[in-house]
């Protein structure tokens, strides 16, 4: 069941609309990956995992999808939307028991593929009036068949002792077949005599063509312009030319060439009168037709010349009687000369009663008599019954020849020639030879014996055979002639006519004084003669010349200038010296000349030569005229095999020049052409092109075999041509196709076995696959098959199709069809037995494409299938497999397709052709196979035993028949049921079918049925038991999912099931039902839904059990009633009813009892071709509806298929059938000629949706669990370390800036400028103070200073020492473990958390501020963070103490005051202190920072500190002349700014934090950055830090000013030698950058620094200075 996609319904692929429609906008918040990645995990294992799913669309199947609802037949995109227009309604019905398909049935107007399987060899349709489409036929005939794309037609039947070789056809205006003319060597058709050509029109009346030719025929051409036909071959005649007339027979001679007006009926004269030897092949070019053959010379000479052309001029003859009759009127021998009068008195002429008699003819001049005409007389019963034809001079008996009168046959005579006693005339040929007949000088005619009293006659005509003129014109013609144009003769000038005793006749002499030879009247002296000249032809021109001595004058004779106008162009003057002895006829001159017509005639002009050659002693000179005489001669000796004919030869161009001729550069001497064809020479030079092919060769020219004729040069085609001979050639499109016995080209380049192509785009040759295996005779292209089938046929028995590399060898017999749009081998019609001939012609839109062909065939048809077909939108046949690869008989020579469907797994997926039945595939399969590329391929490894059905249900295909459990089954047993898991190609493994002995042996499934949404098959058959335990007599359930069969509930069935049908949730069951003593019933329906069986309201009326079960409708859509075909108990005769949802009805069916119906179908009536209609056998002629009818919907008729007997007598193989009418549709037949049979119809649809569950492999499922884990483990290892990556983030921000705030707090310095404001600072503030000063007390009396530094500018609050109480051990930093510390530490926070956002600074050098902004939006509220928590533990700490002493002001204080003490000044690493002082090992140390201390700054620090003996980069850069470290800190441009700040270091809450927190939103919105490169440390206050590391403001060396500058972005630790180590904001001179990934460079520590080159990642640096936020980075 195929498949297809449908424009709606849950199948239906989603549009572009749909797709745009679903997709998310621009403005959609896009998914971040962690979350698209999640959700596509979730998919994927839910997908992976689902359970249920619906095999129809897997889409549907997650989460136990609803399933979706059927959907309506789709129209496959290779057929279109008409496809199925005569075998479609509903896509979802199953329609024959031999139809598997199932599913919906929602629209009619749907249509699928037709697929059409049986038991045949070759298919056709019934053509209008024939008796039948596939036909058997008679091997012992030549059978001639007209073919058209589906029917096949015999139209007539040949003797058996000729073959038909040769084709053409002409056709009406509208395009219909005129008639098409047939040719070979066949001497009888249909028992009528033919003379090897013959017409023959569409219905089979047959046109002898005026009997024919007397030879074999090689070739036709019909000329449809001018409705010619052009025979040629191997004949001298026409038949109706040798037949007609002794006088024009051999005038009527055309050699191997002849041309028939199929208009007139008549053979057309040809002026040439053929070749000389045999006609091969014609074309055409333009208006110019070619025939080409095996001759060197035209057939046109004097023996061809028509002898009644040239009537002798009796009147002015001497006519005498012997014994002439005494009765008045009857007596005068000249009253049957130029007589049109009846036979009587004064026209006829009577001889004495009961005497013999004479009739005698004296000429009066040189005559070569060539015919007598003779009309006998019948007067009072009186003729004259034979004749003796004598000459008059001796009375030599002359032989003459006539045509028999029954026999048409020429018969000779000379003692005694018969005469008939008729009023026709009867015609005698002089046969005797020229010399004989030259020199007669009259005619005797003797009449030997006479009917009644005497003889005699009533008209003769007596006739030479050359055109002759005589220069007295008294001699020419004669006055009765019927001639149009009569000979004749002028004369001016002093001619008189001489009579000389010694010559027999008279002539005109011209005698001039010598003196006036000259003179005007001498030359102006002109005899005038026009001959009348036949037809045009080549000529020779003789001039008869009296003896001298027959005047004794032959001193005084000279010469005659003699001018000869032979046609419109050309003239010829000569001399012809005149001084013979004795009487002469000389050759003149010789040449072409026009046929007279009253528009031209060539003439003749004699007068007075020059008098050279005159004796000198003659006193005067004298010319003679006497006569001229035409002899025809051949036209052309030089052809070589071609012959370009005008195409129309009466065509007025002859009076230049003949309407045939040779090519202008001919073939070499000696050549046979078989072929020709025209074509052009290439696309992009269109010019006509004559290609020739056949038996020659020119070196010098360089073509063997085949050459090309344009630019009137013969000219090779690439290659040099073919090596062997060219036998037949076929123009089509672009390409020349070339058929003969050839190895390969003539230059032995490639290889060509007997076929070829050439294409004249490219101009090169190819090969059609690997060539035929023996001769190629013909090559025509097929036009029933469209516009690039060729057809060759020839005597081969085998092709080499597939691949050019590795061609596979295919059985033909002598035909093959090469399709050169596909570019391969195809389907040919069905012949069986070897054609002699396939003609058709080049396929013509708007004209029959129509084929013929002929031979000893003993079945014939349109189309070759075997098995399987395809039936198109138009109602055309077309084969479904390759040639070649079709279906094959078993071994033992059974053939048979019972079953067939497109499998397709879900809808929208690929269909696959799949038949069942008995055959095998040329790959080895048997009885079940697959379609792929047009090839038959076997399926998993067949099934051994025949296939009766099969069906899908999603991927599994069910396969049922006859089991085959035999001993020669063992290796591959077939029990009746095989389902094969079309994913896997293998056998899904079911428990058996069992009968009742156990055993599968005599186990048959008959029909397999799917339940639609469900997992269930229904099997019904030949069986008893499933498994071998399950008892489930003849019908049995499958479960799909489970793989387990179920019992219906029991039935009453006793016999086989033979057919099901699905209506609805009820199933029509065919079977043998036979409950106790009711009687048996063949048909019941089971309801799924009640799960009971019940009996059909009037199924107890059918005579036999059900074969076929199809649905049925209302025309509209299906309904619940269904049509049901049997078979009789009785007598075995067909039965046909119809359930219309309520009962059985019967209608009014007649069909023969032989019949076998196999499937039924309801049609449109609209979509059956009115051709079909035409062929109804019915009274009234047509298909009518019955008005009340109902069993077939209104409009609806049935298409009835199988082996049909039909009331008519006609046998088919489908049919339609109506108000008990037939119309037969199509017809099969077998290779042995027996009629064949359909066996299913089926159609191109979706599959019925089932449910079915996938289960996963159990390596698969691991595999997945194994991936999710891993997938769910590679999550929370990700989370996990972005978590750690942000938390020490934080951390170190928020350590860094406590710890550097709290640095610049005690390394404070100066005095306050400005009194702080009491009710700015409040509480805190005074707290603040104490504090400061109390640590400053301590620290002076532990005996160290520190210099004050003011690191608030010149606006600064002075800080004081700070003790040492407050600072820890060895590190010289505050102890955070006191609250004063704590205190401290918190301010800090809070400042840097201050200047983290803002940080301001002032230059009087600086035309504006410059603004700083942290990009980390999250720092101020870590140091918030930070800083509050280390007040609130100091205030505790207060508290309790403030507890204990009582005194919570002093302790409040000294937290707050923390916030005012200075930073101690950083150690530097040499053990020094800031002042330049030593320092004791337990005072000082080398690192200012504790490696091993658990807080993150420390450590980094520490590690910083450990990379090199330099003071650490970054804020801690010595930035004054003190060389001590300083902490960049806010410097406040006012004192409002000054005093909240204050306000925030000492912890102040309520207003004054508020207004210090409105404070820092006014200096971050008025600062702004400065940017200046050139800005220093030199330049800044001296509390604030360089922005780079600590070499940014170092002066660069001479030695490094020539490198450009980068800045390290961050700190990059060196790990092997050449490695360059720096810390974040370091200056690198840059040497190399050649490298990608790694560059050389030097840093600078200081001046008394050593510069440090190595290579680093040029990653870690920037051409720009990094800004003072990016220090974050750093902590």
């Amino acid at each position: 069941m195929a498949t297809g996609c449908s424009s709606a319904g849950p199948w239906a692929r989603p549009t572009e609309d749909s797709r745009a429609a679903s997709t998310p906008g621009s403005h959609t918040r896009t998914t971040s990956w962690s979350r698209t990645w999640l959700r596509y995990a979730a998919a994927l294992a839910l997908a992976l995992l689902a359970t249920p799913s619906l095999a129809a669309d897997p889409a549907d199947a997650a989460l136990g999808a609803p399933l979706p609802s059927p959907n309506p037949s789709p129209v496959p995109e290779s057929f279109g939307s008409e496809l199925g227009a005569l075998f479609g309604k509903d896509a979802g019905e199953e329609v024959s028991s031999g139809d598997e398909s199932g599913g919906s049935d929602d629209d009619d107007d749907d249509e699928g593929s037709i697929g059409i399987v049986g038991a045949f060899n070759g298919v056709s349709t019934f053509s209008p009036g024939s008796n039948g489409a596939a036909l058997a036929l008679n091997s012992n005939l030549t059978s001639l068949l007209a073919l058209s794309e589906n029917s096949a037609t015999l139209l007539a039947a040949v003797s058996p002792a000729g073959q038909i070789t040769a084709a053409c056809a002409l056709y009406n205006s509208d395009g219909s077949l005129a008639k098409a003319y047939m040719g070979g060597s066949m001497s009888s058709l249909n028992a009528t005599a033919v003379g090897y050509v013959f017409g023959i029109d569409g219905s089979g009346n047959v046109d002898s063509m005026s009997g024919g030719v007397n030879g074999p025929v090689n070739a036709l051409y019909c000329d449809n312009d001018l409705q010619l036909v052009y025979v040629g071959g191997n004949f001298t005649s026409t038949v109706a030319g040798l037949t007609s007339s002794v006088a024009t027979m051999r005038a009527m001679s055309t050699g191997s060439l002849a041309i028939y007006e199929a208009g007139n009926s008549t053979w057309r004269a040809l002026s040439f009168h053929g070749l000389d030897g045999p006609v091969f092949d014609f074309t055409k070019v333009k208006d110019h037709v070619y025939a080409v053959g095996e001759f060197t010379a035209t057939s046109d000479n004097a023996t061809h010349t028509a002898l009644n052309q040239q009537p002798i001029n009796l009147s002015a003859c001497t006519i005498t009687g012997g014994n002439n009759a005494e009765t008045d009127g009857f007596s005068d021998p000249h009253n049957i000369i130029c007589t049109s009068g009846s036979d009587s008195a004064g026209n006829t002429w009577l001889m004495r009663d009961k005497l013999p008699g004479y009739y005698r003819i004296d000429f009066p001049f040189r005559a070569t008599p060539s015919l007598l005409r003779l009309m006998n007389t019948m007067y009072e019963g009186r003729g004259t019954k034979s004749i003796r034809i004598e000459a008059a001079q001796n009375n030599q008996v002359l032989t003459m020849s006539y045509l028999d009168p029954t026999s048409r046959v020429e018969m000779f005579c000379s003692q005694t020639c018969p005469l008939p006693q008729d009023y026709n005339w009867h015609e005698f040929r002089f046969v005797d030879n020229a010399e004989t007949l030259a020199n007669i000088t009259g005619v005797i005619v003797n009449i030997v014996d006479w009917y009644g009293m005497g003889g005699g006659f009533n008209k003769i005509e007596l006739y030479q055979r050359d055109a002759q003129v005589y220069a007295i014109d008294a001699y020419n013609s004669s006055p009765c002639s019927s001639q149009g144009i009569r000979p004749s003769s002028q004369v001016s000038g002093n001619w008189q006519q001489t009579t000389a005793a010694s010559y027999h006749g008279s002539y005109l002499t011209l005698g001039v004084n010598r003196n006036d030879i000259s003179s005007a009247t001498a030359q102006s002296a002109t005899v005038t003669l026009v001959p009348f000249v036949p037809e045009s032809g080549f000529y020779k021109l003789y001039m008869s010349i009296p003896g001298c001595q027959n005047t004794n004058t032959c001193l005084q004779r000279t010469s005659a200038k003699v001018t000869w106008l032979m046609n419109g162009k050309h003239s010829v003057v000569t001399t012809v010296t005149q001084h013979n002895l004795q009487d002469d006829e000389v050759e003149v001159l010789s040449g072409y000349v026009p046929a007279s017509t009253m528009n031209f005639s060539s003439a003749i002009y004699v007068q007075l030569a020059d008098a050279n050659d005159l004796n000198a002693q003659a006193a005067s000179a004298e010319v003679v005229v006497n006569s001229f005489r035409l002899e025809r001669i051949t036209s052309y000796t030089d052809l070589n095999g071609v012959l370009e004919l005008y195409e129309d030869l009466t065509s007025n161009i002859q009076q230049d020049g003949p309407l045939y001729a040779p090519l202008d550069s001919g073939l070499p001497d000696g050549s046979a052409v078989y072929a020709a064809t025209h074509g052009v020479f290439n696309s992009t030079n269109p010019e006509d092109t004559l290609f020739l092919g056949g038996q020659f060769f020119d070196s010098d020219q360089n073509y063997y075999s085949i050459a090309q004729y344009r630019g009137g040069e013969i000219k090779p085609l690439s290659n040099s041509g073919l090596w062997g001979d060219v036998r037949s050639m076929a123009y089509i499109d672009t390409s020349l196709y070339v058929g003969g016995s050839f190895n390969g080209t003539a230059d032995f380049s490639l290889a060509l076995s007997n076929v070829g192509e050439f294409n004249t785009t490219d101009q090169t040759w190819y090969p059609l696959v690997g060539g035929a295996s023996g001769v190629v005779n013909s090559v025509v292209p097929y036009s029933p098959f469209g516009e690039r089938a060729v057809a060759f046929t020839g005597d081969f028995r085998s092709v080499f199709a597939g691949d050019a590399d590795a061609p596979v060898e295919i059985a033909v017999d002598g035909l093959a069809m090469w399709d050169a749009l596909a570019g391969g081998w195809t389907n040919t019609p069905f012949l069986q037995g070897t054609p002699s001939l396939v003609y058709s012609d080049v396929w013509t839109d708007g004209r029959d494409s129509l084929a013929f062909a002929a031979g000893q065939f003993s079945a014939a048809a349109a189309l070759e299938a075997n098995g399987a077909v395809l039936l198109t939108p138009k109602q055309n046949i077309q084969a479904i497999d390759m040639m070649g690869f079709d279906l094959q008989p078993t071994e033992a020579g059974q053939f048979v397709v019972n079953s067939g469907m497109w499998y397709a797994k879900s809808n929208g997926s690929t269909p696959v052709l799949v038949v069942g039945g008995q055959f095998r595939t040329l790959d080895g399969g048997a009885n079940v196979a697959r379609l792929e590329d047009g090839k038959w391929r076997k399926l998993g490894d067949g099934v051994n035993g025949e296939v009766l059905t099969i069906n899908n249900a999603a991927n599994l295909l069910f396969v049922g028949g006859v089991a085959n459990v035999s001993a020669d089954a063992s290796d591959n047993e077939f029990a009746g049921l095989t389902v094969l898991d079309m994913d896997k190609e293998r056998v899904y493994e079911t428990q058996r079918l069992q009968g009742p002995d156990g055993t599968s042996a005599d186990v048959r499934v008959n029909k397999v049925a799917i339940r639609a949404d469900t997992s269930m098959v229904v099997v019904g058959g030949n069986f008893t038991a499933a498994g071998g335990m399950l008892s489930c007599p003849y019908i049995c359930t499958l479960d799909i999912n489970e793989g387990q069969w179920s019992p219906m509930a029991t039935s009453s069935l006793i016999d086989q099931v033979t057919d099901l049908l699905f209506v609805g949730e009820r199933l029509i069951v065919g079977g043998t039902f036979k409950n106790g003593t009711q009687p048996t019933r063949y048909l019941r329906q089971y309801d799924f839904g009640t799960n009971a069986w019940s009996d059909i309201d009037g199924a107890d009326k059918l005579p036999g059990p059900v074969t076929v079960l199809t649905v049925a409708s209302d025309g509209e859509e299906t309904t619940d009633g269904y049509y049901i075909v049997g078979v009789s108990m009785d007598d075995a005769s067909p039965y046909f009813l119809k359930y219309d949802g309520s009962t059985v009805i019967s209608p009014q069916f007649t069909i023969g009892a032989h019949s076998t119906i196999n499937g039924v179908l309801e049609v449109p009536r609209s979509r059956i071709p009115s051709s079909v209609l035409g062929s109804s056998s019915s009274s009234s002629g047509s298909l009518t509806r019955r008005a009340d009818a109902p069993v077939i919907p209104t409009g609806y008729v049935l298409a009835i298929s199988g082996d049909l007997y039909l009331p008519n007598g006609q046998r088919a193989s489908s049919a339609f059938f109506y108000d008990n009418q037939w119309a037969p549709f199509m017809s099969t037949v077998q290779n042995d000629g027996s009629s064949g049979f359909i066996s299913s119809v089926f159609f191109e649809i979706p599959p019925t949706n089932v449910y079915q569950r996938h289960r996963l492999s159990v390596a698969l499922v691991v595999i997945i669990a194994i991936a999710i884990a891993l997938g769910i483990t590679f999550l929370i290892v990700l989370v996990g370390l972005v978590y750690i990556y942000l938390r020490n983030r934080r951390e170190a921000a928020a350590t860094a800036s406590a710890a550097s705030a709290a640095l610049a707090a005690t390394t404070a310095g100066g005095t306050t400028k400005t009194p702080l404001n009491a009710t700015m600072l409040g509480a805190g503030a005074a707290a603040g103070a104490a504090g400061a000063a109390a640590g400053a007390r301590n620290l002076q009396s532990n005996g160290y200073h520190n210099a004050a530094r003011d690191t608030w500018g010149t606006d600064a609050v002075a800080g004081e020492p700070v003790s040492f109480d407050n600072i820890a051990p060895n590190t010289g930093r505050l102890n955070s473990g006191s609250p004063m510390g704590l205190a401290g530490l918190a301010a800090a926070g809070r400042k840097a958390a201050v200047s983290s956002d803002t940080y301001v600074q002032h230059d009087a050098g600086k035309k504006g501020d410059i603004k700083y902004d942290d990009a980390n939006e999250s720092l101020d509220s870590i140091f918030e963070s930070a800083a509050a928590e280390a007040e609130a533990e100091a205030e505790n700490e207060a508290r309790e103490r403030a507890a204990s002493t009582g005194s919570l002001g002093s302790e409040l204080a000294a937290a707050g005051g923390a916030a005012a003490y200075a930073m101690p000044a950083p150690r530097h690493y040499d053990g020094q202190d800031a002042t330049g002082r030593s320092v004791s090992p337990d005072q000082s140390r080398t690192s200012m920072y504790r490696s091993d201390s658990t807080n993150p700054f420390e450590q980094r620090m520490a590690m910083r500190e450990s990379q090199g003996a330099f003071p650490p980069a970054g804020p801690f850069s010595g930035g004054g002349d003190d060389g001590l470290g300083h902490v960049p800190m806010p410097s406040p441009r006012h004192m409002h700014s000054e005093q909240a700040t204050a306000a925030a270091l000492a912890g102040a809450t309520g207003a004054g934090l508020a207004m210090a927190k409105d404070v820092r939103r006014r200096s971050e919105s008025a600062s702004t950055r400065n940017t200046d490169a050139d800005y220093s440390s030199s330049s800044r206050p001296s509390g604030e830090s360089s922005v780079g590391g600590s070499s940014a403001h170092l002066p660069i060396r001479d030695s490094l000013k020539q490198h450009p500058v980068f800045y390290a972005k961050f700190t990059f630790s060196s790990r092997e030698t050449g490695e360059l180590g720096f810390r974040a904001g370091e200056r690198v001179f840059v040497i190399d950058q050649s490298d990608e990934i790694w560059w050389m460079g030097v840093v600078d520590h200081g001046p008394d620094q050593p510069l440090e080159q190595g290579v680093f990642p040029a990653t870690y640096v920037s051409s720009e200075p990094p800004k003072s936020t990016d220090w974050a980075e750093l902590m």
